[in-house]
């Protein structure tokens, strides 16, 4: 103090402390500072979802943020309470009548110190520690399609790309090209239902605990409403007034998710399946068997109609199945299927297409190929385009895919069941007159098979018969896959099975008069 300056009294009235300084109101949300953070958390919330609907990991960064600083505000509220206890602001203003302001500022600066303290990692069992923010994402669906990567079916000669060095050789398949999500299935294929589900633990490659998110939820497509919601992210819609159905939120503390969903939904299987109705897809939870699949099965029919537009609808009313969505959202692993980013569901229909043809080892003038067949070597058997189609989806465990089950009509009349005894139609790369009578430039539309026997190529070479057989480990045919068989013919008119090729490749659409998706 300067010499000469006497020391001053502060002398105020309770009554004057309360209108005057720092009056205890004891509500946090009262405070401008407090009602400025909530205002920017909610202009953020809703910029970061109308604006970045892809980006719901930069939207969950930001929601984030904003949450940690509306609970900060309310923990240091909290632990001011705890510090200065019971007296409250204005006991501790009625100290300044006693011990001074400069003792005050004293006081003030130990009650900073302790704050500082708390929240650097002190603990007091009578304060609850602030909870961590948890930022709440939906669960949204985006399309996708898998677009045909087609093997080179240009003029192929000696010269050409099929020979034993060809990239899609007899192990090798096609990762499906993918295009932005926003398009219904097909004109009919505007609804589908999803089934989701969650492990909650995983302990040596088994995943468990499994918590139903989705039980088979109707999707719905509605053009030109992406983005319009936090439930819809490229068209699609499960927020639906006449079903009830709720909002569904990513769980962070989830070990995997996994997703699947199926057009033509009707409910449980009837018993037995061979009145299952065609267009139809049924479904029941085993949780008796091992990894607890989800199976759904449907009446697959591959055969032609008796016209051009009968089997375009058919193709075209054959319901959708989806390939299992699986996740554990690590970005190294799964960086196209994040948590809380849409789930792209990729569909396909019960059906595989297969064709064979033949390449020459030196020029073909001269060369006449005649009674072509490629059939199971088993001539007791047939080549099923009818039958029920199940889709296994497994819920735990450790199976991470779906897979596949086909049981083929087993009607003697082959009018009913739409067996094929052999094909017999070759695709002539080289032949552009070539007239297919029996199928589209030498595609065979047939169902699924998880396992079948050796097929036989039979064949006469300038009138001499010849033969080559393809193994069993060549002949499983999954849905949604195009298959090509290529059996090259030796400078000594033989079949050479050594170059025989199996190229599997996703297929988007057929080239005839209809058109079947795989998405």
């Amino acid at each position: 103090m300067r010499p000469g300056l006497e020391k001053e009294t502060i002398k105020m009235t309770e009554q004057e402390m309360k209108k005057t300084f720092l009056p205890k109101k004891g509500n946090y949300r009262g405070l401008i500072v407090y009602q400025k953070a909530e205002c920017i958390y909610d202009i953020t919330f809703f910029f970061a979802h109308h604006f970045f609907v892809e980006r719901k990991d930069r939207i969950a960064q930001l929601e984030t943020e904003n949450a940690t600083l509306k609970a900060r505000i309310a923990e240091l509220e909290q632990k001011l309470k705890k510090l200065i206890g019971p007296m409250g602001l204005i006991g501790l203003i009625s100290l300044m009548g006693h011990i001074g302001h400069m003792g005050l500022m004293g006081l003030m600066g130990l009650i900073s110190l302790g704050l500082t303290a708390c929240s650097s990692g002190g603990s007091d069992d009578a304060v609850a520690p602030a909870p961590t923010p948890v930022t709440e994402v939906a669960i949204s669906f985006g399309g996708n399609e898998s677009q045909e990567v087609a093997v080179n079916n240009g003029a192929s000669g000696a010269n050409k790309a099929y020979g034993a060095n060809r990239a899609y050789g007899a192990n090798k398949a096609y990762e499906p090209y993918r295009r932005a999500a926003g398009a219904p299935l097909s004109e009919s294929a505007t609804t589908f239902n999803v089934w989701g589900y969650k492990n909650m633990s995983y302990d040596a490659d088994v995943y468990g605990a499994t918590q139903t998110v989705f039980p088979g939820y109707q999707v719905d497509w509605h053009e030109n409403t992406a983005a319009t919601t936090t439930t819809n992210s490229s068209g699609w819609e499960y927020i639906l007034p006449e079903t009830g159905q709720s909002i569904k939120f990513w769980d962070w503390s989830a070990k995997a998710y996994r997703f699947f969903a199926v057009t033509g939904w009707s409910g449980a299987p009837p018993i037995p399946p061979a009145t299952y109705e065609a267009y139809k897809t049924y479904g029941a939870y085993k949780a008796n068997e091992a990894n607890k699949p989800y199976e759904i099965s449907m009446l697959a029919d591959a055969s032609p109609g008796a016209t051009a537009k009968e089997t375009a609808d058919k193709r075209n009313d054959t319901p959708y199945f989806s390939r299992l969505w699986f996740s554990t959202g690590n970005q190294v692993t799964y960086p196209d299927k994040l948590f809380g980013k849409p789930v792209t569901l990729e569909f396909v229909k019960p059906y595989t297409r297969v064709r064979f043809l033949f390449i020459y080892s030196y020029p073909r003038e001269g060369i006449k190929l005649t009674e072509k067949s490629f059939k199971p070597s088993d001539g007791s058997k047939h080549i099923a385009r009818k039958g029920i189609v199940t889709v296994h989806y497994p819920t735990e465990g450790t199976e991470l895919k779906e897979w596949y089950t086909s049981v083929p009509n087993s009607d003697p009349d082959p009018d009913v069941n739409k067996a094929l005894t052999a094909f017999t139609e070759d695709y002539d790369p080289e032949d552009d007159g070539k007239v297919y009578t029996q199928t589209d430039e030498g595609w065979y539309m047939v169902i699924p098979n998880n396992a079948q026997g050796t097929y036989t190529l039979s064949v006469k070479v300038n009138g001499k018969a010849k033969t080559a057989v393809v193994p069993a480990n060549y002949m499983q045919w999954l849905p949604g896959y195009s298959y090509t068989y290529v059996f090259k013919i030796t400078d000594e008119g033989g079949v050479e099975i050594g170059w025989v090729e199996y190229a599997m490749t996703p297929w988007k659409e057929m080239e005839a008069d209809w058109t079947v998706y795989n998405w």
